[in-house]
């Protein structure tokens, strides 16, 4: 099996889902003006509730049926430069809307029963919505929620931070390469003071969106992560940063193992398609990060097995590593190195480095709801020493690199964030 169709595989797929707007009777608009304010009044006589408290919200007045309501937004100039073997062609440059995000969340009918559903709109052709977390969730009394429906598969700490709260504009070229994105299956949440597992049983990697009988779903999909916490909240590890003022240190470890199969229940052409390869997936990964009073770090390695049926299986490898501190109460710089280690048996592969530097500016303290981020990235070998394993042959929106056979690519991000 060539690697090309197995990197297609992983790389995921989304759907258009429509939105459909609720219609409200009556002739006129003055009509539909005041049956609206009669009902927002009949609901708050009784007892319902609205606002914000960090997030906007609607409520039953008992906080047994709550919809909260929010989004963000990532508009990023970028300026990339390259070798190329064509007059004038070595630098790209331009605006675009990287990230556009609506989410809801809340709870139905007591507060352990939950829900969440974000999606994005596809900035980078059409601008239809795609549908990425759509999931349920219970939570028990000792400790254990459980979870079903579409979510991001949880391995790989980098990507399970959310884009709004990382430090450069963009994640690694090391974790856009080996995240087994969104899948869909059962799991559960265990948490306790000092130690966190989350376990899975899904259809593999890469499978938003996708019906049961689809080629690209593995026969089956096994997740597991467990973390264990020295010291610190919980709370802090959901972002990179640590803000100034903060008391005490926290630190966390991670490790993480992804195993799926296919090849015995694949699409096959009774479903009008073509039968899926057939192939064993093994990825792993450990993490470790810390964070002070204004400062932050973060380490990673990856690793990941394909064996194919019929042929040679290979080996890569991965590794982040960043850092951040607060300048001033306001603004932080950071610094990032990332690799990809591709399988030294297969021809032509070899390793990828990149260098990533940069600022934060935060207009509120201690708040990611409006920042600024300007960041240079540097990556300094030819992309085609890991094209085996990044398939760098299509230019990447969300971490600025173009296709190119040459060394020394550099593109320069600034970015503005709103989160509401």
């Amino acid at each position: 099996m060539n690697r090309t169709r197995m990197l297609a595989l992983l790389a995921g797929a989304a759907m258009s889902a429509g939105v459909a707007a609720a219609q409200t009777a009556g002739d006129s608009a003055l009509e539909r003006e005041l049956l609206a304010d009669a009902g927002a009044r009949a609901s708050f006589q009784a007892g319902g509730t609205a606002g914000h408290d960090g997030k906007f919200f609607l409520a039953s007045a008992d906080g047994n049926n709550r919809l909260n309501i929010g989004g963000y937004t990532q508009f990023r100039y970028t300026f990339n430069n390259r070798d190329t073997s064509g007059a004038d062609e070595d630098f790209t440059n331009g605006f675009d809307m990287v990230t556009t995000a609506l989410e809801f969340g809340g709870n139905v009918m007591n507060q352990n029963l939950g829900y969440y559903v974000r999606g994005y709109f596809d900035t980078a052709s059409s601008g239809s919505f795609e549908l990425a977390d759509a999931f349920g969730t219970y939570a028990l009394d000792n400790g254990v929620t459980i979870l079903w429906g579409q979510f991001l598969a949880p391995v790989l700490r980098e990507r399970m931070v959310d884009e709004r709260y990382q430090l450069a504009a963009a994640r690694s070229a090391t974790t856009d390469t080996f995240d087994p994105g969104y899948t869909q299956g059962l799991g559960f949440i265990y948490t306790a003071d000092s130690f966190k597992l989350i376990g899975a049983i899904d259809d593999g990697a890469a499978t938003a969106n996708t019906p049961y009988y689809s080629a690209s779903e593995a026969d089956w999909g096994l997740t597991g992560r467990v973390e264990f916490k020295w010291s610190g909240d919980w709370a802090q590890f959901d972002d990179f940063t640590s803000w100034r003022g903060t008391e005490g240190y926290a630190g966390m470890a991670g490790a993480a193992v992804h195993w799926e199969t296919h090849g015995d229940t694949g699409n096959t052409t009774t479903f009008g398609g073509t039968a899926g390869p057939d192939f064993d997936l093994i990825e792993y990964t450990a993490d470790v990060s810390v964070e002070g009073n204004g400062w932050n770090a973060f380490g990673a390695f990856i690793g990941r097995n394909i064996d194919p049926a019929g042929a040679s299986a290979t080996d890569d490898f991965g590794a982040v590593v960043q850092a951040g501190v607060f300048a001033t109460d306001n603004f932080e710089v950071f610094g990032r190195w990332d690799a990809i280690f591709a399988d030294t048996g297969v021809a032509g592969s070899g390793d990828f480095h990149t260098l990533t530097f940069g600022g934060n500016y935060y207009f509120f303290q201690n708040s990611h709801a409006a920042k600024f981020t300007g960041d240079i990235q540097w990556n300094l070998e030819n992309q085609g020493d890991a094209s085996t394993v990044a398939g760098f042959g299509t230019p990447s929106q969300s971490n600025s690199i173009l296709p190119d056979t040459q060394d020394n690519q550099w593109a320069i991000q600034l970015q503005m964030q709103l989160v509401f």
